[in-house]
């Protein structure tokens, strides 16, 4: 009874295996595509870009809350006036929060519809690539990938980031 059952099944692993022998495998490091590529870069710097407009735009908050609390220090100021100037303060901390939840969020946002961007760029370049140099699969390598080891001569990844930044794909 084990017997009729093991055979089938090693008879399928067997020819698995021999299909999978036979098929021209590669691999490309998303990491490395999405940080040199030009692609990568410029999807990089418009996120820096709207990163550094949100710090500056705090900056000169703070600069604010800095001036008014130098005028609340004035020996000059009535009652009244210091209340006010430290509801002042408060607003602008306040503003200064709003500001930091919607930077983060546009960020995070920026960040995530830049790699989507990118992933689908990179798998139509991918899928062009192995259609036409023959490969039947391509892994991916990232930081937690599931690739444990792959050697340099099945690594695509520079013929990628090239057709990716339009350049002509040179022979290794």
């Amino acid at each position: 009874m084990k017997l009729k059952l093991f055979l089938p099944i090693l008879v399928l692993i067997l020819s698995f295996s021999f299909s999978f022998a036979q098929s021209k495998y590669a691999y490309v490091d998303l990491l490395k595509v999405m940080n040199e590529s030009e692609e990568g870069k410029k999807l990089r710097k418009e996120i820096e870009e709207k990163f550094n407009y949100y710090k500056e735009k705090a900056k000169k908050i703070e600069e604010k809350i800095k001036e008014v609390k130098k005028q609340l220090e004035s020996p000059l100021l009535s009652e009244q006036a210091k209340k006010e100037k430290e509801k002042e303060i408060e607003k602008l901390r306040a503003e200064i929060q709003k500001l930091t939840i919607e930077a983060q969020t546009t960020l995070n946002d920026m960040k995530k519809s830049a790699e989507n961007k990118l992933a689908k760029k990179i798998k139509l370049v991918v899928k062009e690539y192995s259609q036409k140099n023959g490969i039947d699969i391509v892994f991916f390598n990232a930081m937690v990938s599931p690739i444990l080891y792959a050697d340099k001569s099945i690594d695509i990844t520079d013929e990628i980031m090239k057709l990716l930044d339009g350049k002509k794909n040179e022979s290794k």
